[in-house]
């Protein structure tokens, strides 16, 4: 007998076969309700999801083990989303979920780490405010008194639904200026969503606002503060090379980074500016702490056109250690420029050594600031 299978099955073997290969490929499908309680109950985890599960009926429960079941990887944003929406119908429910706010932080948990957790639950002080914490500015506010291309940057980061949601709290003003500034395949989806009427939510808009104010807000104002440290830093370094060095990348500061040699030149610091940068009170330290040979070799470079600075300094100590000081420099013997110059520099990584120590202050005075 002939084991030959007939040719039409056998040719259809691969067809089939290809067509089952089809139907195994899952397909990206919207996030239905079945799945966000799904992906709900998965956050809360075994303890917290249990009461909940025990009150599903074995059709609903098999609903929602099929809906996590068919749920493909979700990204960040889609999680945080799910959440959001999970806290406004919670709100809505008025209890319905006994603990709603701690059953809602359980729920970010699982989303966000600690340190964001906890601002976000932050407990409100309305009460204990005062007048002055009244008038402080709202996150929204200070948003809007932010580079818009930073803003921009910061936005393009979030899904669309969130930027909407954003910018919709902003100025008209201020949000077609940062949409200016935006790129890219969210924004069709972003202008969907804001044309689209919503229901206005406190706590979503609370979450939202604080989330703004962590990672963007307080990130720039660190960043700021960063680069006010490093332009210092700058300042400092141009204050202990020679005059031509320090003239020479001053001009090149100016041309290149113009914007950036205002914070720089507030932290450089001469000798012939000593006077406006070393306090009075400072002054009967640094002839503490510094030998008493190298100050007198210092006031000695300092005699002919920088005689207002030897002056300040001798000024502000004991009139016995001045007069002794005066004394010793008529046996001084005049400097090269270039020892006068090493001297001078030398003495003010000696300041900035004491400064370090936390001994002295270096500062411009009020009125040159002005």
């Amino acid at each position: 007998m002939s084991s030959a299978r007939p040719a039409s099955n056998v040719e259809s073997l691969p067809a089939r076969r290809a067509q089952k290969m089809a139907a195994a490929v899952p397909q990206p499908a919207p996030i239905s309700s079945a799945q966000r309680a799904a992906v709900i109950i998965a956050l809360l985890g075994e303890s917290a999801a249990k009461p909940i599960v025990e009150k599903l009926d074995d059709a609903a429960l098999a609903k929602v083990a099929t809906a996590l079941e068919n749920l493909s990887m979700l990204t960040r944003d889609e999680l945080i989303e799910i959440v959001m929406d999970f806290i406004a119908h919670l709100r809505k429910t008025n209890g319905a979920l006994r603990g709603g706010r701690s059953r809602a932080k359980e729920v970010l948990s699982g989303v966000v780490d600690s340190g964001r957790l906890n601002l976000l639950f932050k407990e409100d002080e309305t009460e204990a405010t005062s007048e002055d914490d009244n008038e402080e500015l709202s996150v929204w506010d200070r948003l809007e008194r932010k580079d818009p291309k930073q803003i921009a940057n910061y936005l393009s980061r979030l899904s669309p639904n969130l930027i909407a949601l954003i910018l919709q709290k902003l100025d008209v003003s201020v949000s077609s200026e940062i949409l200016g500034h935006m790129e890219g395949e969210k924004l069709g989806p972003m202008i969907g969503h804001m044309v689209e009427p919503r229901k206005t939510d406190p706590g979503v808009d609370q979450v939202l606002g604080r989330m703004v104010e962590m990672e963007f807000l307080n990130a720039v104002q660190e960043e700021d503060e960063d680069e006010g440290n490093n332009l210092s830093s700058v300042g400092e370094l141009l204050s202990l090379i020679s005059t031509e060095k320090r003239d020479s990348l001053v001009a090149f500061l100016r041309s290149k980074h113009e914007d950036k040699l205002e914070g720089i030149e507030k932290s450089i610091f001469t000798i012939e500016g000593l006077p406006d940068l070393l306090p009075k009170n400072a002054v009967p330290v640094v002839f503490r702490e510094v030998d008493q040979s190298f100050l007198l070799k210092l006031l000695s470079t300092l005699q002919g056109g920088n005689s207002a600075v030897s002056d300040y300094l001798l000024g502000n100590i004991s009139s016995r250690m001045a007069d002794q000081y005066r004394d010793d420099l008529g046996s001084m013997k005049p400097m090269a420029p270039e020892a006068v110059e090493q001297v001078q520099r030398e003495f003010l990584n000696v300041l900035m050594g004491l400064k370090r120590r936390g001994l002295i202050v270096l500062e411009r005075n009020a009125e040159e600031n002005a």
